[in-house]
């Protein structure tokens, strides 16, 4: 008897601090380490850059040099003509990108690509652990900039991105973990 409410007791000891206790929910970080800890941050470096006035090298004290920093790639001038003018019919194009693609070779482009992803699991940590729900925070930001580069001279620029991206996720599963039997049991949908 002793025993028994020992048991009972240790158990509901344990799911009534589960049940308190979000910081045992795990959480999730993707972050590509570069130069910028802010969606502001890196606009600024972005707005200190003037067409045909900033060179390479001022680019890259800058922050975007594809050869020290992640996530600064070189595009070729090939790609540079498939990203503005993916038909290839001349039309829209701005001029200083169609001068910048008339010198073939002499034209490239740095592409930057920054993203920020914080994933946070929040809400019930019973219900979670056990699989019945799951509630989940996600924020974070992404930038992307485009600099022409014409003889080692920026000669346009471009950018876009989300200075906030918040999401809330919640994942209710009426069977909790059997739901995640249904695979096992029906097999994977194979689809064409």
């Amino acid at each position: 008897m002793i025993r028994s409410l020992c048991y009972c007791t240790t158990i509901l000891s344990i799911a009534g601090f589960l049940v308190g206790c979000s910081f045992l929910l795990p959480s999730k970080t993707t972050e590509r380490t570069d130069n910028w800890a802010s969606f502001n941050a890196i606009q600024q470096s972005y707005n200190k850059v003037a067409p045909y006035k900033t060179t390479v090298s001022e680019l890259k004290q800058l922050g975007f040099d594809p050869y020290v920093a992640n996530n600064v790639k070189i595009d070729s001038y090939l790609d540079i003509r498939i990203r503005f003018d993916p038909l290839s019919t001349g039309k829209n194009v701005p001029d200083a990108v169609a001068e910048c693609l008339s010198v073939f070779k002499r034209c490239h482009a740095y592409v930057v690509n920054v993203d920020y992803d914080y994933e946070k699991r929040i809400g019930n940590a019973f219900l979670d652990l056990t699989g019945f729900r799951r509630e989940v925070l996600k924020q974070g930001w992404a930038f992307q900039a485009v600099f022409i580069i014409q003889d080692e001279t920026v000669v346009y620029k471009l950018w876009s991105g989300e200075p906030k991206r918040k999401a809330y996720v919640d994942e209710i599963r009426p069977l909790g973990p059997l739901q995640s039997l249904d695979d096992l049991i029906v097999g994977p949908r194979v689809t064409f």
